[in-house]
């Protein structure tokens, strides 16, 4: 997901020059507001005399700016953006409260689907499209409730920032969130979004840290998005060529089990409340 950035300038024939330029993300990685700096260099060209400018756009936590030939072109641009159909799908996660629903339709769906009478050599792979649709539902569940909390919470915001490992490697002060309070929910939900939700080694602790929720022994959903891994790329056979072990009992165990680590995780997010008292 990139951001974009529009842009205008007056060329040198006079010709009013407007375009739309791609914002590198600032450097993650930096502690300092000053080492975050990334700068990226694009080429605009004039619809009028077919000149050549050559843009430059530098990118910081605090904020991005573009240039032209080092300044000396005087550039206006705007704040950086999602392209629409990007945006609306940030904010569908941060403003949706229909995640549990959906995926209870979800799992009611695969009930059905596993009672519907198929030739029995389409078994197999009636099979491994259900287990992989399952793991994939409850991979949405988490990561839009997750989403959508945080976004919706200025205490979950500061306890993200100060407990996610990503986050932890840089120094923030309250000025420096709050100055981009218009801006902090989508940057919040892009990174959240942008995180491998099904990378459960990584994002189990943040629940904990954040949501204040203990999934607690969950290593059969580890090995079950291990499974959904050779259901989707190898459409159920294992790295040596082999077919997975998935069947009607295995996907209905599965099905169980994720009805009931969806309805402790909703126990659990359904005692925060959502003040709507942020600032942004």
């Amino acid at each position: 997901m990139s951001l974009q950035m529009d842009i205008s300038f007056a060329c040198e024939c006079g010709e009013h020059v407007e375009d739309i330029v791609y914002v590198q993300d600032p450097d993650f990685s930096a502690e300092k507001n000053k080492d975050s700096q990334t700068d990226s260099w694009q080429e605009v060209l004039c619809p009028s005399c077919d000149k050549e400018y050559t843009v430059q756009v530098t990118n910081t936590f605090y904020g991005a700016m573009a240039s032209i030939d080092y300044g000396h072109v005087d550039v206006n641009y705007g704040m950086p953006y999602y392209p629409e159909d990007e945006a609306d799908e940030l904010y569908w996660y941060i403003d949706s409260k229909t995640h549990h629903e959906i995926l209870q339709n979800h799992l009611k769906s695969v009930r059905t689907l596993l009672e519907v009478e198929v030739p029995p050599d389409t078994l197999f792979s009636l099979w491994v499209m259900l287990h992989g649709h399952v793991v994939s539902a409850i991979e949405g569940y988490l990561a839009g409730t997750f989403i959508h909390k945080v976004t919706n919470s200025e205490e979950l915001i500061r306890k993200l920032v100060e407990t996610d490992p990503e986050f932890s490697k840089r120094t923030f002060t309250l000025k420096e969130i709050f100055e981009k309070q218009s801006s902090l929910k989508v940057t919040v939900a892009t990174y959240l979004k942008d995180l491998i939700f099904h990378d459960l080694k990584k994002v189990k602790p943040m629940f904990k840290d954040v949501l204040g929720h203990d999934f607690g022994d969950i290593s059969w959903l580890f090995k079950d998005v291990m499974k959904r891994h050779d259901c989707v790329h190898r459409a159920g056979y294992n790295k040596d060529g082999e077919a997975i072990e998935v069947s009607k009992e295995s996907v209905l165990e599965l099905l169980g089990k994720v009805e009931a680590l969806a309805d402790s995780f909703e126990a659990t997010v359904s005692k925060l409340d959502e003040p709507d008292d942020l600032p942004f």
